[in-house]
């Protein structure tokens, strides 16, 4: 009969750190998640301000192409009135 409760003791006491086990395995896996989605958020966060980022170089990029193109052509119309003799 001894056996047997210490046998009972021992089988609810490994029932119960399984149990506990589990517990703290599922909340470390739900603060994974949390923390994945966190992650995520960050990610599109950063994916959005770099577009925004892209766009504002590439117009100024723009800009710059044109007031390049601009001073060639002034540069042009100097070497033509050069060569015209003005």
């Amino acid at each position: 009969m001894n056996k047997r409760k210490t046998v009972f003791i021992v089988v609810i006491g490994a029932g119960i750190m399984a149990i506990i086990d589990r517990i703290r395995l599922h909340n470390k896996v739900e603060e994974l998640e949390e923390k994945t989605e966190d992650i995520g958020r960050c990610h599109n966060d950063f994916y959005l301000m770099q577009q925004r980022y892209n766009k504002n170089t590439d117009e100024q990029l723009a800009t710059i192409q044109e007031e390049i193109g601009s001073v060639y052509e002034h540069f042009e119309e100097l070497s033509k009135g050069k060569e015209d003799g003005r």
